[in-house]
Parts: structure tokens; sequence; C-alpha cells
């Protein structure tokens, strides 16, 4: 009789570090992707079947998703959000087809700071911004950075 009450108490005691090992593993896997995820925080509540673009200057972050159609690109994706979001846009499209973005709601492009663009973490030739699509998913980011010397 000592022998069932002995094994009984060995099998619930596994069970029991083995649920605190789970609870342990799951535990850190929610906080190392809620702190170490490339993803910035603005883009988790978009809908896979949508497109995001997130402006991202010191003071001013705005996010913006939407549906994504045939051959929509970078630039088609920032007029909707302007559109959307009543935020001042002058750009210029060269004879070259190549875009230059001056000026986003008074945060203007100079020698100094430029306007970078990155779709899914990539950095992306805002010449090219009319050039590069857009699918299902992407996240735009646009950021007012310091140029390179």
């Amino acid at each position: 009789m000592n022998y069932k009450k002995s094994r009984g108490t060995s099998i619930n005691r596994t069970l029991v570090a083995q649920i605190v090992f789970v609870v342990v593993v799951a535990s850190a896997i929610f906080v190392f992707d809620r702190f170490y995820s490339k993803e910035h925080s603005a883009f988790k509540n978009v809908s896979k079947n949508e497109a995001a673009l997130f402006i991202d200057f010191d003071n001013m972050k705005k996010v913006f998703a939407g549906e994504v159609i045939d051959g929509m690109t970078v630039l088609d994706a920032l007029n909707a959000a302007v559109a959307v979001g009543q935020i001042k846009l002058i750009y210029y499209v060269d004879s070259g087809n190549n875009t230059k973005i001056t000026e986003i709601n008074d945060h203007v492009a100079n020698e100094d700071v430029q306007f970078t663009f990155y779709v899914n973490s990539r950095k992306v030739n805002s010449n090219e911004l009319n050039k590069t699509h857009v699918k299902q998913g992407d996240k735009i980011t646009i950021r007012l950075e310091i140029t390179a010397d």
C-alpha cells in the first residue's frame, strides 16, 4: 500500500514540475517577443490583409492602415494616408520618373535631413517610391533622418 502512495506522489510531483516548466518557457517567450520584437508596436493591431504606413518623426507619430489594391506603390500608400490624415505632403516626380519627397506636415527635407522609407524594416530608395509595390501585410515606416556626411 505504501508503494502505491509513494508512486502517486512521484507522478504528481513530475506533473507539477512539467507544468511549471511549460509556464516558465511560455512566459519567457512572451516577454522576449514583447520587448525584443523588431516590429514596432504601432503595427501590432494591423490586419494581415492590409498594409500599414507609420510616420515616425520625433514630434509626430501616426499610423494608417488600409486595403491594398493591385499595382499600389509606396507613393500611392503615402498619398492615401495623407488624404485620410489631412497631412500636408509635397513631392515631385522628375523627368526620369524618380520621386523626391520634400515636405511632410511642416517637416522639410534638406541637405542635413532626409525622409527615409522602410518596407518591412528594409530601407527603400526614396527615388523609387513610385516604383516600389506594396502588398498585403507590408509595413511601411517613414523617418526623418540625419544624412551621412
